[in-house]
């Protein structure tokens, strides 16, 4: 029972996080102006985990997750540090990645860390395809409704991301998913 709580709070904890990167956006753009700042290729980028993790409950002190931007782009404000919402220059591609800790069950975990798309009204499904570079490992999915869409879900140690891709191809989108994966890092926040 304390494994499967394990699981599930990171999870649901995950859901609050992306339902509010692909909720909230819509809603401060038609509010706000858009805030986006220019990001060069290489530059590395740090998230700080959602979770049980999070507060240091268990032996792996990573809580968080490095990484370098793939191509030069455009951050897009969040206002959540496990969340960064990724556009190309061009503004053709769109790429966001989240951060989960106290992943003890990925197997339990990876559907869960899906539902803040589908609680978004995102089609999203798990194509039977596996995902490895650098740190991570896990399961590649796809968003069949959006142009080129594309997604993986991965985990090093507790830590896992979420990363979705859309745009132009869904080989493009595989492209900039391997780049974050070969630079990404668990690291303590």
């Amino acid at each position: 029972m304390v494994r499967l709580m394990h699981s599930i709070v990171p999870a649901v904890g995950a859901v609050g996080a992306l339902a509010i990167a692909f909720a909230v956006p819509p809603i401060l753009n038609a509010v706000v102006p858009q805030r986006e700042t220019d990001i060069a290729a290489g530059t590395l980028i740090a998230l700080t985990a959602t979770g049980i993790g999070a507060v240091h409950g268990g032996t792996d002190p990573a809580n968080g997750v490095t990484f370098q931007v793939p191509e030069p782009m455009r951050r897009v404000a969040t206002g959540d540090e496990s969340i960064v919402v990724l556009r190309s220059t061009d503004g053709a591609q769109r790429l966001s990645v989240s951060v989960s800790d106290g992943i003890t069950d990925f197997a339990t975990a990876a559907p869960r860390l899906l539902l803040p798309l589908r609680a978004a009204g995102v089609t999203v499904r798990y194509d039977g395809g596996q995902v490895a570079a650098g740190e991570f490992q896990g399961l590649s999915c796809v968003l069949p409704d959006s142009a080129g869409g594309v997604c993986a879900v991965a985990q090093s140690g507790d830590v896992a991301v979420m990363i979705t891709a859309t745009g132009t191809t869904a080989q493009d989108g595989n492209s900039l998913i391997a780049a974050v994966l070969s630079s990404a890092k668990a690291v303590e926040s």
